[in-house]
């Protein structure tokens, strides 16, 4: 929930600061006019800018460049609480040159500069320009004053030896406008360090065992640079990010996901994206219930029980391509289960007695896919997400097993659309599954279906 809250208070400072463009476009505007009143111009000059459409493509096209910019720069990124003042002013100093500059050079781009007051622009970006910093500065002033006393706090744990979680946990309580609570202390020894964290109330955890410090200042004071390594294990998987807390260099890594809105939004796109193609493709879904019901005795759809998100189980539709008792027949040849199990839960091509005719056609064309859109209406599914997997293939994530079962599975996803049954091995599967919801974003998503198309037309490693 406070990651949640964080990315909430990001938008409104997004909204905030499209705000401060606007009011600095009004006011610009106001300024010029009384400029213009003041050199006793015809009044039939003074005729409101804000009517006038090229100003206002002017500042939608203002607004637009600092949606990008800000984004690109990441100065509403979640950093530290910590991060000293001077860095994230710095950031955003940055951020509304740059956006100055995009802005005013689009005026010579489209060759009609003419037409607009220099004046008004010129105050338009100081007044833009001072409203942003105003609010930049008003914000961080006022959550001080609220984490000094007790509101917006975060609580943390702390994994280390004796001597320097206590050395943290007294530099924490003395900065109280930081908004950090203590709220766990392990020992980096003791057996239940790996728990730490567990309470959904801690957002962050922080690992204070700097064995190495006197050796490394000592080699600082001799003018060489040092480097920090957190370990050989594998962080490939997570994000990571250097940061600054209160003046202290720290790697960061993981903790990142979609925001309330992102989620929101990527919600209403798998209601809107699955509805719509449910009602395209109706005549297609009846034509392929009708020719199964035909050609094979059976039940139209196939349902099997696979993991969803947070490891709830739910059924999961397909058209059905195999004979009726083809789990019968599966489960009463030992041999044929083996090379199922061996092969990644799938039998090779060409090798399952299960599929018929009618079967191998939907399979190689992926059509026995398309009832999976009702599982993402039903919200057990979304439109993408990484392969919803029976509960036996769990253990081929390990350790990341929890990780993978932390986002709903998708009817498509990065495996599917980077040749599906083509990637033998089962371990490049899932950290291809890994990846994704390592770099999760709508953007991703986007990309993922946009290859989907032509993945499905190639029919690769569908069969």
């Amino acid at each position: 929930m406070l990651k949640q809250h964080f990315r909430t208070a990001n938008n409104l400072l997004r909204a905030l600061d499209l705000l401060c463009i606007s009011a600095g476009f009004v006011l610009s505007l106001w300024s010029n006019a009384f400029f213009f009143a003041s050199a006793q111009t015809p009044t039939s000059q003074l005729t409101p800018l804000y009517r006038n459409t090229p100003y206002l493509l002017f500042l939608a096209w203002a607004l637009l460049c600092w949606i990008g910019l800000s984004r690109y720069l990441g100065i509403y990124r979640r950093s530290h609480r910590a991060e000293p003042l001077s860095v994230n002013l710095g950031v955003h100093l940055k951020a509304q040159l740059l956006w100055m500059v995009a802005t005013g050079f689009s005026l010579f781009a489209i060759k009609h500069y003419d037409m607009f007051s220099r004046g008004m622009v010129a105050l338009f970006f100081v007044y833009s320009s001072l409203l942003l910093t105003s609010r930049l500065l008003m914000v961080v002033a006022l959550l001080h004053g609220l984490r000094r006393h007790g509101y917006n706090v975060s609580r943390i744990a702390i994994i280390g030896c004796a001597a320097h979680t206590r050395a943290f946990t007294n530099f924490i309580e003395q900065r109280p406008e930081l908004g950090y609570e203590v709220s766990e202390i392990r020992e980096i020894q003791g057996q239940d360090a790996a728990t730490a964290g567990a309470s959904s109330e801690i957002e962050d955890v922080f690992i204070v065992a700097p064995t190495l410090e006197s050796v490394v200042l000592k080699i600082l004071k001799r003018g060489k640079r040092v480097h920090i390594l957190p370990g050989m294990f594998d962080v490939r998987l997570f994000r990571q990010e250097l940061d600054d807390f209160a003046g202290v260099p720290v790697l960061s890594i993981g903790g990142n996901g979609l925001s309330v809105p992102q989620a929101i939004l990527k919600r209403s796109v798998d209601i809107c994206g699955a509805g719509l193609l449910l009602a395209l493709l109706s005549p297609l879904l009846a034509a392929i219930a009708l020719a199964i019901r035909l050609t094979s005795p059976g039940d139209v759809l196939f349902r099997q029980k696979r993991l969803g998100q947070r490891g709830r189980l739910f059924s999961l539709y397909k058209f059905r391509t195999m004979v009726a008792n083809a789990e019968e027949i599966l489960q009463k040849d030992p041999r044929l289960y083996d090379q199922y199990v061996t092969n990644n839960f799938k039998l090779p091509p060409g090798q399952d007695p299960r599929i018929t005719r009618l079967g191998r056609i939907l399979r190689s064309t992926s059509l026995d896919e398309l009832p999976q859109l009702l599982n993402v209406l039903k919200g057990d599914m979304s439109l993408v997400g990484p392969r919803p997997i029976v509960p036996p293939e769990l253990e081929q994530y390990g350790d990341f097993a929890e990780l993978f079962l932390s986002v709903k599975p998708g009817l498509t996803g990065n495996w599917q659309v980077n040749g599906r049954s083509e990637v033998a091995n089962y371990a490049n599967r899932a950290e291809m599954d890994l990846e994704y919801i390592r770099d999760r974003s709508l953007g991703k998503d986007v990309t993922i279906l946009l290859k989907t198309i032509p993945a499905v037309i190639r029919r690769k490693g569908a069969h």
